[in-house]
C-alpha cells in the first residue's frame, strides 16, 4: 500500500515549473552581475547562468524527492531531529549539484574552479532551500517550517 503522504507531480509539470524557476533566478543574477561576464558576450553569460541555475534547481527537486519519499519515513518522528537530519541532507546534497555546477560551467570558460568553494556553496544553498520553504509555508503549503516536508 502506497504512503499518502508521498509527493507526486507529472515530469512536464516539474520540468515547466524548474525552466519558469530557472528563467527568473538567471535573470535576476544576470542584472545583479553576480557571475563575472569576462570576454562572453551577453547571451552567452546568460546561457551559462541559466544552465548553472538549472542544474541546481532541477538535480536539488530530484534529490528534494528522495528525501520526502524515502529518507522521511525511516527517519524518528522527533521534529528537532527531523530538522537538524534535513539540514545536514541539504548539505550534503550541495556538494554533486556544486560538482555538476562547476562542470558546466568550466564547459562555458577555459578556466576550472571559478565557482568558489564546494562547502560554503553547502551553506548557500541551505540558505535558498529555507527560503524556498519559507515560500511554501507562506502560501499555506506543505514545508520544513510545519513539520511535514
Amino acid at each position: 500500500m502506497e504512503n499518502p503522504e508521498k509527493s507526486r507531480e507529472s515530469f512536464i509539470q516539474t520540468l515547466i515549473r524548474t525552466v519558469v524557476t530557472t528563467t527568473i533566478i538567471a535573470v535576476i543574477l544576470y542584472c545583479l552581475h553576480i557571475f563575472p561576464s569576462g570576454d562572453k558576450s551577453k547571451l552567452t553569460l546568460f546561457e551559462m547562468i541559466w544552465s548553472i541555475v538549472f542544474c541546481i534547481v532541477f538535480g536539488g527537486h530530484w534529490l528534494e524527492l528522495v528525501f520526502i519519499n524515502q529518507i522521511k519515513f525511516a527517519l524518528p518522528k522527533n521534529i528537532l531531529l527531523l530538522y537538524f537530519i534535513r539540514t545536514g541532507y541539504w548539505f550534503l546534497c550541495s556538494i554533486p549539484l556544486f560538482l555538476i555546477a562547476d562542470f558546466v560551467n568550466s564547459l562555458f570558460s577555459q578556466r576550472t574552479g571559478q565557482m568558489g568553494h564546494w562547502w560554503a556553496f553547502g551553506l548557500v544553498y541551505i540558505g535558498i532551500e529555507l527560503f524556498m520553504h519559507a515560500m511554501m509555508q507562506i502560501r499555506f503549503k506543505k514545508s520544513f517550517y510545519n513539520g511535514v516536508y
